[in-house]
């Protein structure tokens, strides 16, 4: 009597085939994915709830003025991350808030001043201006309106 395989049952050079793939696919699943940190004592105020920021007609982004106290920064987290400051009374500035170095997304730390968290880059988040590298680039200025109450961004 002879004996044979099951079909459903990989052979050693079909597992080793797909070693690969199966190694990549956590890389592929934590790249997918973001984290919401709530760490105000750090000054970075990553938003993305509705009560916090949200979504804007157009792709934008909404922050209510009130979370963007005058003399400092604050990142708004989302599909596409900006960062608004407001630098003197009433005028606000907003700027992509992916490092030019490397695209990681900037901190914002204590007033106006903007880490990259992985290689270190400082920015200037009243300017968008590097104000210590290895980035060498500004960060990319985004349109900023008031509207009532709410800052849209983008």
């Amino acid at each position: 009597m002879q004996t044979t395989q099951p079909s459903f049952c990989p052979t050693r050079r079909a597992v080793l085939a797909a070693l690969p793939g199966i190694a990549i696919l956590p890389v592929a699943v934590a790249c997918g994915t973001t984290s919401k940190t709530d760490d105000s004592s750090s000054g970075s105020t990553p938003t993305n709830d509705s009560s916090a920021g949200g979504a804007a007609p157009g792709g934008g982004a909404r922050i209510p003025v009130a979370q963007v106290p005058v003399g400092s920064a604050v990142v708004i987290a989302g599909a596409k991350p900006y960062v608004v400051a407001q630098p003197t009374d009433g005028k606000f500035v907003a700027f992509d808030a992916a490092c030019t170095h490397q695209g990681t997304v900037v901190a914002a730390q204590d007033g106006l001043s903007l880490q990259c968290p992985a290689h270190g880059s400082r920015f200037n988040g009243g300017t968008g201006a590097v104000e210590q590298g290895p980035a060498k680039t500004a960060l990319a200025s985004a349109p900023v309106r008031r509207d009532g109450e709410e800052l849209i961004v983008g």
